[in-house]
C-alpha cells in the first residue's frame, strides 16, 4: 500500500512515508491518536466506535500482551481482530481473531493474551478491527501506540475515559444509492500527518474503484475537522459498495485508523 500511495499521490505525507521505509528506520515519534491529540470534540462527534481499554497510548509492555477492548458496531460473529506492527512496517503479531467474551449496555466486549517476541526495545502500533462478511474487507479500525521490550517491568498506561469518535463518515447515508461516477463524501476526522486522510470507493468484492486524498480543515494541527470531497470512480454493473476513509501512518504505511459505510453503487 506504501508504493500505491507513492504512485497516486505527490504530497508531503506520502514522501515521507515512502523515504521512512525506504530507510528502514527503527525507532520513530509515534504519531498522536485521536484520544491524545484532540483538545475539543468536534461537532457531532460520538463515542469511540472501537475503544482499546488496555494497554493505554505509551504503556512500556513484555510479553505476553493483555488486550481488552470494546466496540459498539456490529462484529460478524461476534468476532474482532488484533495485530501489531512495528515501526518499519512488520508484522509483530499478526492478525489474531478473537471471540467476543461479554456483552453490556451495547457494547461487545473482547480480551486477548498474546505473545511476542523482541530483541531490542520497539515502538508498536497495536491495531483492533472489523471486517466484512460480504468480501473480508476492513470496515472500522482503531489503533495505538506502545512500546514493547525484551525484559524489564511492564508500564500500562491509562487510554482515555471519554474518547470520541473522531472519523466518522456523515455523508453519504449508509444504505444510501450512488450513481452517475462521482460520490460526494463528508465527515469529520483527526489526521495523523498534515491533515491528510485518504478516501477510497470499493465494490462489491473489495476491489478500489477510485480514490483521492482529502485535506481535514481543522484550525491547527491535531484538532479534528470537517472534510469534503468529491471522489470519481469508475464502475460497469450495479451492487453493494463501501465508502472507506483511512488516516494512514507515515511510520508504517498502514491505518492508524479507518471507517467505512456501505452503500449501493451504479455507474
Amino acid at each position: 500500500m506504501r508504493a500505491l500511495l507513492c504512485i497516486l499521490v505527490a504530497a508531503p505525507l506520502l514522501l515521507l512515508a515512502c523515504s521512512l521505509s525506504s530507510a528502514g528506520v527503527e525507532t520513530v515519534t509515534p504519531p498522536a491518536t485521536a484520544a491524545t491529540q484532540a483538545t475539543e470534540a468536534p461537532p457531532g462527534a460520538t463515542g469511540e466506535a472501537i475503544r482499546i481499554l488496555e494497554p493505554g497510548p505509551g504503556s512500556r509492555l513484555v510479553s505476553p500482551l493483555n488486550v481488552r477492548v470494546q466496540t459498539t458496531l456490529p462484529a460478524f460473529e461476534r468476532t474482532l481482530t488484533l495485530r501489531v506492527l512495528s515501526d518499519d512496517g512488520r508484522d509483530l503479531i499478526g492478525p489474531q481473531a478473537v471471540v467476543a467474551t461479554g456483552e453490556e449496555g451495547g457494547r461487545l466486549s473482547f480480551s486477548a493474551t498474546l505473545p511476542f517476541s523482541v530483541s531490542e526495545e520497539r515502538t508498536a502500533f497495536l491495531q483492533a478491527y472489523l471486517t466484512s462478511p460480504r468480501d473480508g474487507g476492513v470496515t472500522h479500525l482503531a489503533s495505538t501506540w506502545v512500546r514493547l521490550i525484551p525484559a524489564g517491568e511492564a508500564v500500562i498506561e491509562p487510554a482515555s475515559a471519554d474518547a470520541t469518535e473522531t472519523l466518522q463518515i456523515l455523508l453519504p447515508a449508509a444504505g444510501e444509492s450512488i450513481h452517475g461516477g462521482v460520490v460526494h463524501v463528508e465527515g469529520i476526522g483527526l489526521a495523523s500527518f498534515e491533515q491528510t486522510l485518504l478516501i477510497e470507493v470499493h465494490d462489491a468484492a473489495g476491489a478500489i474503484l477510485g480514490l483521492q486524498p482529502v485535506l481535514v480543515q481543522a484550525p491547527d494541527w491535531g484538532i479534528a475537522g470537517p472534510f469534503s470531497a468529491d471522489v470519481p470512480y469508475t464502475l460497469t454493473a450495479a451492487g453493494p459498495g463501501r465508502i472507506v476513509v483511512r488516516d494512514i501512518s507515515p511510520a508504517h504505511g498502514d491505518d492508524v485508523h479507518r471507517a467505512s459505510v456501505e452503500i449501493e453503487l451504479a455507474p
